[in-house]
């Protein structure tokens, strides 16, 4: 999320984050970005009062993880992110960044990384499937393995449709450029 944060400062277009904590929020923020809150996107009411708030006319969200509690975030965070989006006057175009091995992909993922991720991947179907029942427009990506950053662009990262067997890596830089 940070790399299209920075990419699109760079571009000039106008961004509002939400940190999780306020040394995140100082981080973003001395980029360029405007904090739009700071707080736990588990909190169904402190989603409700940014996303009513900000008025957003895409809402990119690669929310994942888990919180202080080691409890994952993947599902609710972006289900209370969709809910409060979809309850707008004019509704968000929303671009969702989950993971190769969420829903269909799921049988094309080898059992190891099925093991490691699955409580991941499930939370992150959810929500998936959350978002295309709320009647939101949308585009759900799911990049495969992603690649540590630090290194550029190969400038050779796709997105390929309808294809669930087709996953791979994909350096996070190459992701971010593809999401623009």
């Amino acid at each position: 999320g940070r790399l299209v944060v920075e990419r699109m400062l760079t571009r000039g277009d106008p961004v509002a984050c939400v940190a999780r904590s306020e040394a995140a929020a100082e981080e973003l923020a001395a980029i360029g970005c405007q904090i739009a809150g700071v707080g736990d996107l588990m909190d169904q009411a402190f989603v409700a009062e940014v996303v009513s708030r900000t008025q957003p006319a895409t809402l990119l969200t690669a929310v994942g993880g888990k919180d202080g509690a080691g409890n994952r975030v993947d599902g609710g965070a972006n289900v209370n992110l969709f809910r409060a989006a979809a309850g707008l006057p004019t509704p968000p175009y929303v671009v969702f960044v989950t993971s190769w091995g969420c829903g269909e992909t799921l049988e094309f993922l080898g059992e190891d990384a099925r093991r490691m991720l699955g409580p991941a991947l499930r939370a992150k179907t959810e929500a998936e499937e959350f978002l295309r029942g709320s009647g939101l427009p949308f585009l759900i990506v799911r990049p495969g393995g992603l690649l540590p950053g630090g290194e550029a662009p190969t400038g050779r990262g796709v997105l390929v449709r309808g294809r669930p067997d087709v996953g791979g890596a994909i350096r996070r830089q190459d992701l971010a450029e593809v999401l623009l």
